[in-house]
């Protein structure tokens, strides 16, 4: 599993798996249980797929830039810097998410949404993000960075 391209392949399923479960099966619920001023809930549900699906959008390509950075031959004799970049994708990861939120946040001011809604987005979003990259790349990395996500040590 650890190989291209069945890597790649698995990472992007995993994280498309998540994105249609968050943004198309439950996005419905997601849009239509808050409380909406103005927007109709399938404009919001709209919005939702879209700010989700950047998120995954982001995270697959951090996970691609992981393994291939991973499966160079000169990333073996750097494995200080390897793990700089695997904690700076994480936390451009994590920062992605809250200003994701925030977007959300600042799109929906005038709607009335309360704020357990939005820390719920937060979680889809992490989900999304910084939580399937650590998961992907703690399955299947590389073998050259195999211990570098965290946790494997």
């Amino acid at each position: 599993m650890n190989k291209s391209p069945l890597n790649y392949l698995i990472s992007v399923a995993i994280i498309a798996i998540l994105w249609v479960v968050f943004a198309i099966f439950m996005g419905d619920y997601f849009s239509q249980k808050p409380n909406l001023a103005d927007k109709t809930p399938e404009s919001f549900a709209n919005d939702l797929r879209i700010i989700f699906g950047i998120g995954a959008f982001i995270a697959i390509i951090c996970i691609c830039y992981w393994f291939y950075y991973g499966s160079l031959e000169s990333t073996a004799s750097e494995m200080d810097r390897a793990k700089r970049k695997w904690n700076g994708n994480f936390i451009f990861l994590i920062i992605v998410s809250v200003c994701l939120t925030v977007t959300l946040i600042i799109m929906n001011m005038k709607q009335g949404i309360q704020p357990q809604w939005f820390c719920m987005y937060f979680g889809v979003l992490s989900a999304l993000t910084f939580i399937s990259f650590w998961i992907t790349s703690f399955l299947l990395s590389p073998l050259t960075v195999k211990y570098i996500p965290l946790g494997k040590r």
